[in-house]
């Protein structure tokens, strides 16, 4: 006859040392997972500003130009040589998360943030100004544009992303 080999008896289930361990792996991976997923959102945010705004600013810019001739459409006009906005005003616009222009912002508006306009959501906001550059004497004078394509809308101004560009007009 045979002796059937008894087996030993082997504790089922994980320590106290065990379990600590994994909490301790736990509490460092899981923060930094959610850490990577926010920066990944902002990236991604970031990048369609940069992707739209090849729309935006030529929409700015031709309002711009609108305002020097004396046709704008959203704001006052303008003559060469004069700076806007006036103190304590903004010029800002609303676009669409396509990058189609919604409509004008007011001072309140571009300073809270703003979640829709007109019935359409809003992704992003531009602002613009222009400002008189030193130049030679005898040079054309210029101003300095400037025109901020600022992200996510619903943020106060102060916390949002922002992309600058700039150029210079007579």
């Amino acid at each position: 006859m045979t002796a059937i080999p008894r087996h030993k008896h082997h504790p089922r289930g994980a320590s106290l040392l065990e379990a600590v361990i994994a909490v301790g792996v736990l509490a460092v991976a899981v923060p930094l997972v959610f850490g990577a997923l926010v920066e990944a959102g902002k990236s991604g945010t970031s990048s369609q500003a940069e992707t739209r705004s090849t729309w935006m600013v030529p929409v700015c810019m031709e309002e711009i130009r609108a305002s020097r001739e004396g046709r704008p459409r959203y704001f006052t006009s303008t003559s060469a040589g004069q700076a806007f906005p006036s103190s304590g005003d903004v010029w800002a616009l609303a676009f669409a998360a396509d990058g189609s222009l919604i409509g004008k912002l007011t001072k309140a508006q571009y300073d809270q943030g703003v979640r829709d306009l007109a019935g359409k959501p809003v992704r992003f906001i531009t602002s613009m100004s222009a400002t008189p550059e030193t130049v030679k004497p005898g040079a054309t004078p210029l101003m300095r544009v400037d025109v901020f394509v600022e992200y996510p809308a619903i943020q106060k101004a102060t916390r949002r992303g922002k992309l600058a560009f700039h150029t210079r007009i007579p």
